[in-house]
């Protein structure tokens, strides 16, 4: 009886520090890849990008080949009124994907170093710091 409790314990802080965000340092001992720039510059152009917020809003975009798209947000965090924004992407030298997005309310310019774990892929703002925070992505053509 005690092992079954014990089982169920350690089972649930599993899921429970699987349900929390990734770090750098996660995606390293999980055996994540860094994407190299040429892996990138074959990747972005033309991929139907998703992204998750950390607050838990879903935007999609298409890179378009000219460096542009238009995304939108289904803001689910805050009011569930979705919402678009011009945007402009590029891969830069360093091996980041950086995205510019004007919506209407706020501005955002942010690279990320993209990590592939199993089938998703990751962004972290730093490789200095392990505790940066991994936002998921989902690339398809």
């Amino acid at each position: 009886m005690r092992q079954s409790i014990l089982a169920t314990l350690l089972l649930a802080l599993s899921l429970s520090a699987q349900a929390g965000a990734l770090l750098l340092n996660d995606l390293k001992a999980q055996n994540g890849i860094q994407l190299s720039v040429d892996e990138l510059k074959q990747l972005m152009p033309g991929a139907q990008v998703i992204n998750r917020t950390e607050a838990g809003n879903t935007r999609r975009w298409t890179n378009e080949a000219g460096g542009q798209f238009v995304a939108t947000s289904d803001n689910r965090a805050t009011n569930n009124f979705a919402t678009t924004a011009q945007g402009t992407w590029h891969v830069a030298d360093n091996g980041t994907y950086c995205v510019t997005l004007e919506w209407r309310t706020l501005s955002e310019n942010w690279c990320r170093y993209i990590f592939k774990l199993g089938a998703k892929y990751y962004g972290v703002s730093s490789l200095s710091s392990g505790t940066a925070k991994a936002y998921e992505f989902e690339f398809s053509k």
